[in-house]
């Protein structure tokens, strides 16, 4: 490994081009991957819910109802208008309402009250409708133009209408905060102001290569889409740290920045090996979910983990020996307290606390038996977003 050490470092130049290239590549192609945000695609082939709308597609020409639409305070004759108003937007393929079933024409104190109020109750019109997949983003913009802020649409279309165009603006907002949150730990753990930045940099081109290179995919899941940044940047974040607090401490031994850099690397590459494949291999592990998302999920972190440790071993060799000069001139004293006191403590209740995380193990388990999940779209977007609201008030 000295070897391969040693060329790394004497290419520093090289590398940090040929990095810099594949950021702008990857940065450029992380655009162009597609998001999938219909989380019922990732249902297993075999199970019979995907089996049960195979069979309905290929034995009905018309699509599957994915949005309701419910407007308050109108007659039968607005009600009609509305449903002509409905059909006009472009992406909607049919809209079902009362006369589809019912003759309208005559007294409504004729018909069936259950069959009536499937669709008309309280002065308040129920409309089903069918809307193109690839349509959906702009059909619900227009529908709920039309129907205005009182009135409520819901259905499967909607949810993933409303999950794009909210991941979307919120991946961005999860991202700074991550960022910002990760700066601030570093600041008071590190003893250089650059040391943060130094670090984040590193693992910001890591994560853009993972990101542009999940175009091999073709598609990714919305999921992975908006934690794949997140998670790869929490459990990539020590080996970075590893590296450069071994090359400081070689760095005492060793008078050219070069060999201490080739012995840093040396003598960190196996704890930073082994976590790193030990996370590979638990992204890797989702794949064994029947749910599709998982491996969605897994395979494309398991890559981001991999392209991490490259870059570790690869590129922030380069990049330290780069700026360690900035790392000497803005050193500066710790901000954090020392720990020894703690140390001792804990050193002193060792065998109490061993005891009582060994009888808090039972009720853990008990308890994590007891927890409870959602599962659908329902729970995806919750009781105070519109989607939630409009649901809840057309159920």
């Amino acid at each position: 490994m000295q070897k391969f050490y040693t060329g790394i470092v004497n290419k520093r130049k090289l590398i940090i081009v040929l990095f810099t290239v594949a950021f702008i590549i990857s940065l450029f192609c992380s655009k162009l991957v597609s998001v999938n945000y219909d989380i019922t695609d990732y249902l297993p082939e075999n199970t019979k819910s995907t089996v049960s709308i195979d069979v309905m597609q290929a034995e009905f020409d018309g699509g599957i109802p994915n949005a309701r639409v419910m407007i308050k305070n109108v007659t039968i004759p607005e009600a009609l208008k509305y449903k002509e108003k409905l059909k006009n937007i472009e992406g909607v393929t049919e809209v079902s309402w009362l006369d589809d079933t019912v003759d309208i024409t005559v007294p409504l104190s004729t018909f069936d009250n259950d069959t009536l109020e499937t669709y008309y109750k309280d002065n308040t019109a129920l409309f089903t409708l069918t809307i193109e997949e690839e349509k959906q983003i702009d059909a619900v913009a227009q529908i709920r133009d039309i129907i205005g802020e009182n009135n409520a649409v819901t259905g499967s279309a909607v949810s993933t209408a409303d999950a794009t165009t909210n991941t979307v603006s919120e991946i961005l907002k999860i991202t700074v905060i991550a960022v910002a949150f990760v700066l601030f730990v570093l600041i008071l753990t590190t003893n250089s102001w650059i040391e943060p930045v130094v670090i984040l940099a590193g693992l910001g081109v890591a994560i853009i290569l993972n990101n542009g290179s999940n175009l091999i995919f073709g598609e990714i899941s919305f999921v992975t889409n908006a934690a794949g940044s997140v998670l790869q940047l929490a459990v990539s974040l020590d080996y970075s740290v590893f590296l450069l607090h071994r090359f400081e401490e070689c760095r005492k031994d060793y008078s050219d920045p070069k060999e201490a850099m080739v012995d840093a690397l040396c003598k960190s590459t196996s704890s930073i090996l082994s976590s790193g494949l030990t996370t590979v291999i638990g992204f890797i592990a989702l794949v064994l979910m029947q749910f599709r998302i998982g491996a969605d999920l897994g395979i494309a972190l398991a890559k981001g983990v991999a392209i991490s440790l490259i870059t570790v071993f690869v590129f922030m060799p380069a990049l330290i020996l780069c700026t360690y000069k900035w790392l000497d001139k803005t050193k500066h004293k710790a901000l954090l307290p020392s720990f020894n006191g703690l140390g001792k403590v804990v050193q002193k209740i060792a065998i109490p606390m061993v005891c009582i995380f060994a009888i808090l193990i039972v009720p853990s388990y008990l308890g994590s038996n007891a927890n409870s999940y959602h599962y659908g779209a329902s729970e995806i977007l919750g009781e105070n977003t519109r989607y939630g609201k409009d649901t809840a008030a057309i159920e």
